[in-house]
């Protein structure tokens, strides 16, 4: 959760929260700079000065988030890498039957043809 409160504190000013998740923050960054711009604005217009623009260069999680962010992105490698792992392995034994179905399929063949060698060889005699 992202909070921005107000540049100038005191009993008229009221704090400017936005409550978002880390990825509506990265997301509605232009938002966040432009509600901060206007309350810089309202703040600083009262000494003479005039705020021009406010950028939002870097958005720092806290420790602990990035942690989780870090956790979460190695859950999602490992999840795809044991996917890719088993559609590997899938391949393989369907390969293996494949070759095993034309192996059979050639011995029976060569069976077929020593039979039909014999039947022909006792046919002529």
């Amino acid at each position: 959760m992202l909070s921005i409160s107000s540049a100038t504190p005191g009993p008229k000013s009221k704090p400017m929260c936005l409550m978002l998740n880390l990825d509506d923050t990265f997301e509605q960054k232009n938002e966040i700079a432009k509600a901060v711009e206007e309350e810089l604005e309202k703040a600083m217009s009262a000494y003479g000065y005039e705020i021009v623009q406010t950028l939002i260069v870097d958005i720092e999680p806290d420790e602990h988030v990035k942690r989780a962010m870090n956790e979460i992105n190695a859950a999602a490698r490992l999840r795809m890498a044991a996917t890719e792992k088993a559609e590997a392995e899938k391949i393989l034994q369907i390969k293996r039957a494949e070759g095993e179905a034309e192996s059979k399929y050639l011995s029976g063949l060569g069976i077929a043809r020593q039979r039909q060698a014999i039947v022909d060889e006792t046919i002529q005699h």
